[in-house]
């Protein structure tokens, strides 16, 4: 914006500068420049803006945990991610990519808090099974509590909770939301036993089945907000049809060919 000081003051638009008045003052600005887009640029624009609704659509099912756990910009990791899973889809689909096409196992491991990975917490990594017949079972294995946790030095007890998302990869938008107690862990006790998280879900068709798990450490009923002694991550992302887990495979890529030159510069002693 320029401020106009001759005696004659212009009100319009001459070309590309637009004439006007702010309050008492005669000003002049450049009209904007309109950038026409590639019909490449718009496909791009299009799928990022499904990989971003769709990194949404996690965030709003984890909210407790999000809540809870969440540091370090997790809206822009999440989109990351989900961008990556995108990228995942074959080129031509460009414009119109969906979820259901990409390889939505990169989900699994993304951590809430950055500044402290679960593993680092609690060491033992979740089994999960999954039966044909809706059957769904989460199993913690058994161990001892000194070689499976690092808890805070004045915590009495860790809890441990889990959250999952089942939810349509065929846009019917049908879901469910699968809370959890917390797993409550006395840090007095010596050993963990094996449990299991068993529910019955409906396979029918195209599902995504997630899994996050959080811990966090007590004395009494305060949790200690250290970021250091709290984490978070998705544990289990998986593609599902009809109660079986769908592997992703990718499409190969094309690889350019190489032209051999044929008269090829060597090196020399130089004797100057």
């Amino acid at each position: 914006m320029a401020i106009q000081n001759g005696v004659l003051k212009i009100n319009g638009q001459l070309g590309d500068l637009v004439f006007y008045k702010r309050g008492n003052t005669a000003v002049v600005r450049q009209k904007p420049v309109q950038i026409q887009q590639t019909e490449a640029s718009k496909k791009s624009s299009r799928d990022f803006g499904t990989a971003s609704r769709n990194a949404a659509y996690i965030r709003k099912a984890f909210a407790p945990l999000v809540k809870l756990y969440a540091y370090d910009d997790l809206l822009n990791r999440l989109n990351k991610r989900f961008i990556e899973i995108f990228k995942s889809i074959p080129a031509e689909q460009a414009g119109h990519k969906r979820l259901i096409d990409g390889n939505l196992a990169l989900l699994k491991g993304f951590e809430f808090n950055t500044s402290k990975p679960l593993e680092t917490l609690w060491r033992s990594e979740t089994v999960l099974h999954i039966e044909t017949n809706g059957l769904v079972k989460l199993i913690l294995p058994k161990g001892e509590i000194k070689a499976l946790l690092k808890p805070h030095p004045k915590a009495t007890e860790a809890r441990l909770q889990v959250m999952g998302f089942h939810f349509d990869l065929d846009d019917t938008g049908g879901y469910e939301i699968i809370e959890v107690n917390d797993l409550v862990i006395p840090l007095s006790n010596c050993h963990f036993p094996k449990i299991a998280l068993a529910l019955n879900l409906d396979h029918k068709g195209d599902k995504a089945l997630i899994f996050a798990m959080g811990i966090s450490f007590f004395s009494g009923t305060a949790r200690f907000g250290d970021r250091r002694y709290y984490a978070c991550k998705i544990i289990h992302a998986l593609h599902l049809k009809d109660g079986v887990i769908v592997d992703f495979v990718a499409q190969p890529e094309v690889e350019s060919e190489v032209v051999e030159q044929e008269d090829r510069l060597s090196w020399a002693v130089d004797e100057g």
